[in-house]
């Protein structure tokens, strides 16, 4: 215990003690012993008057509320920076929201939009406004429509083929119901048919993928193809690399159409795009169908198509019916 703790002490028992008692005597004798004794007892001794006087009770009073005053100046304060961050804070994010819906409508603001539908029997070239070339099939329907982060085509139905300008910041984009194909720059073709959709890369780069639904989400990889490769999309979501040539697809542009192992329906499908009165497939699915026929002369091929494939032909006024056995 130090002497300034001592003194503390005996000057609490002192104040209750008188002259004459045992206590007062062993106090006396411990003021004897040392002067620092004494010195310290007078110090608290003067302290505690002090203390104990009305001015220094008024001003010890005045700096209690001063310090509270002031400690509740510093809360509030600290309280209205911190109200102050969490406005600052929200502000800011409301701002990045706004600002982010504003960019996004910015993007899905068209720049250019384009609808060309073909009738039977003719081809239709446009040229877009980054320069892409696009030769529409007979009997098709497209919707074009470029943003400023991509440029999107909407095959509806039929073939087109694409001559695409690159551009790095805008992808250039074919969707049909279950196909989905992404390019920078190069030249291909997409045939939608009832069956499949036909992908056929004359050159350069495109990666074709299945449209993912909500039950199939990423079910297929997408697949990336090259020069001369064909790959066909199939409603399942299969994507299938398949052994004919690219070429064929673009055979429509000199007056030809090729078929390479093609079902009954296709050639239905694609006869019909150039003829006024369709055709029809019905019966057995009849498979492995090649031809090379000018586009001039199909009604020649459906006439000849009995003795290459096991069908039969019946002419009605509304259609040509071509019916597998």
């Amino acid at each position: 215990m130090t002497v300034s703790e001592v003194a503390a002490r005996w000057y609490l028992r002192m104040r209750e003690h008188s002259q004459g008692t045992p206590e007062r005597d062993a106090f006396e004798r411990w003021l004897a012993d040392d002067p620092r004794h004494a010195s310290e007892y007078e110090s608290i001794t003067r302290a505690m008057h002090r203390m104990s006087s009305p001015e220094s009770l008024s001003t010890l009073a005045d700096e209690a509320e001063q310090h509270a005053f002031l400690a509740q100046e510093a809360k509030r304060k600290n309280k209205q920076r911190r109200v102050g961050q969490l406005f600052l804070v929200s502000l800011l994010c409301i701002m990045s929201f706004v600002f982010h819906q504003q960019y996004l409508d910015w993007q899905a603001t068209p720049v250019m939009q384009l609808a060309a539908q073909n009738p039977v029997g003719q081809i239709a070239y446009k040229t877009l406004d980054d320069g892409t070339r696009v030769a529409l099939s007979a009997k098709s329907d497209m919707e074009v429509t470029y943003y400023r982060h991509e440029r999107h085509v909407l095959l509806k139905e039929g073939e087109a083929i694409f001559e695409v300008t690159k551009d790095p910041d805008r992808p250039f984009i074919v969707e049909t119901d279950t196909a989905r194909v992404t390019v920078l720059g190069t030249r291909f073709a997409v045939n939608k048919l009832e069956q499949l959709v036909r992908v056929s890369v004359d050159h350069g780069t495109v990666k074709v993928e299945p449209k993912a639904d909500d039950t199939q989400l990423n079910a297929t990889e997408p697949r990336i193809i090259t020069n001369g490769q064909v790959v066909e999309v199939y409603p399942n979501h299969a994507t299938v690399l398949v052994n004919r040539p690219a070429s064929d697809a673009f055979s429509f542009l000199n007056g030809r159409l090729v078929f390479d192992r093609a079902d009954i329906n296709e050639v239905a499908a694609t006869v019909s795009r150039y003829r006024q009165k369709p055709v029809h497939s019905l019966g057995k699915d009849i498979r492995n169908i090649s031809a090379d026929i000018n586009i001039r002369d199909i009604d020649q091929f459906l006439r000849g198509l009995p003795n290459i494939a096991p069908v039969t032909i019946k002419e009605t006024p509304q259609y040509t019916l071509v019916k597998g056995q």
